[in-house]
């Protein structure tokens, strides 16, 4: 798979990710789409602020499904990223040795 398509598909599963949380949180919870948003993204990132209202308890069943996919898809998403930037890095080092041959 190219570089290009790498990236496109991790942008694409963590934007996807981030739509489904925000769009089920205001579903679920009938919040707002910034507190959804919100919710969704101090879920993902794990970053363990308290919610930003009680949760039902089908939102409480959400974000388990939302932290068990999401924090998949981020990590993906950075290991895609980590691996275009050292692969380049490898590329251009090759490249050089070349040029010096």
């Amino acid at each position: 798979m190219s570089i290009k398509k790498r990236l496109t598909y991790a942008i694409a599963v963590l934007l996807g990710v981030i739509s489904f949380g925000t769009i089920g949180y205001s579903v679920i919870e009938k919040w707002d789409i910034f507190e959804s948003l919100y919710m969704t993204i101090i879920t993902l990132t794990t970053v363990g602020f308290e919610e930003v209202h009680d949760l039902s308890r089908a939102g409480r069943a959400f974000t388990i499904v939302l932290v068990l996919s999401g924090v998949g898809a981020v990590l993906y998403a950075l290991s895609a990223a980590t691996r275009i930037i050292v692969e380049g890095e490898i590329r251009e080092i090759f490249g050089r040795r070349k040029l010096r041959n």
